[in-house]
């Protein structure tokens, strides 16, 4: 269940890294970070419901599936979702809690 959230906080911390080599503050390079490892591991997950779209009904092929189906988070499985929002809320809680120490 936590297997996002190394990639999300390994994908933040290289961004606050970059960031502070560029000259950004610490905050902005943070936060930038925390989108970054949250989209990554969001996409992923519309990737997985994608293929799943494409077993269950589209056949095999990847043309029969609409733009929009790995959008649909409702259709998502509750493992998804889980991993997902617990990979967010790491990320969140190492932004506000380096942003609260400084």
């Amino acid at each position: 269940m936590f297997a996002h959230v190394p990639v999300a906080i390994g994908i933040q911390l290289a961004c606050w890294a970059l960031g502070r080599w560029l000259g950004a503050s610490t905050k902005a390079s943070l936060w930038l970070g925390c989108f970054a490892g949250a989209a990554v591991c969001i996409m992923r997950e519309i990737t997985q419901r994608e293929y799943q779209w494409i077993e269950q009904f589209g056949g095999g092929r990847r043309a029969n599936m609409p733009g929009y189906a790995g959008l649909e988070v409702w259709q998502w499985n509750a493992h998804s979702l889980s991993e997902t929002a617990v990979a967010i809320a790491a990320s969140v809680a190492l932004a506000l809690f380096v942003a609260r120490r400084r």
